[in-house]
């Protein structure tokens, strides 16, 4: 039996063909232009989402509290605006709160690193700075008119050296 199908081994004669070279040649530039191609969509994909580093955890009334950091990967003695939303558990965002920070590495003792955040186009807004590399928490008091003061801790696995 004879294969009718080019460039394939025929079981009784058994040959091979072997590829032309131009056909290897086509193979490998297409394959380094999917390997250029993937690299670029990941760079793309890895750029898009270092811009922004969010944190969330929630409140002990079931609401949500979001921390976003303006850059990342975070880096030491360097100002990083953050914006922080609070809210409820029916999903409102909660305006009427005074907010009082601090900034420290939970193995470590730390100087007062006290950043302040105001209400500001529908978040709370503020600068930090992490004095140095390692891991971090931002420990937040939430003061509203007649509610209990609420503590929310974010944790922060890695500031890196600039």
């Amino acid at each position: 039996m004879i294969s009718k199908v080019p460039n394939i081994a025929c079981w009784m004669t058994k040959t091979i063909r072997a590829p032309k070279e131009r056909s290897m040649k086509n193979s490998l530039i297409n394959v380094k232009a999917q390997l250029i191609t993937l690299t670029l969509l990941c760079c793309t994909i890895i750029g898009a989402t270092a811009a922004e580093t969010p944190i969330e955890t929630e409140m002990t009334d079931g609401g949500k509290a979001i921390i976003v950091f303006a850059s990342g990967p975070l880096q030491a003695m360097t100002e990083i605006p953050f914006t922080i939303e609070l809210k409820n558990n029916t999903g409102e965002m909660i305006k009427d709160a005074e907010l009082t920070l601090d900034l420290t590495m939970p193995f470590m003792p730390m100087p007062p690193n006290n950043p302040k955040a105001v209400w500001q186009d529908n978040a709370y807004r503020g600068t930090a700075i992490f004095t140095m590399a390692g891991a971090w928490q931002v420990n937040v008091e939430v003061n509203r008119p007649e509610a209990e003061t609420e503590k929310i801790i974010f944790d922060i696995e890695m500031v890196t050296m600039k």
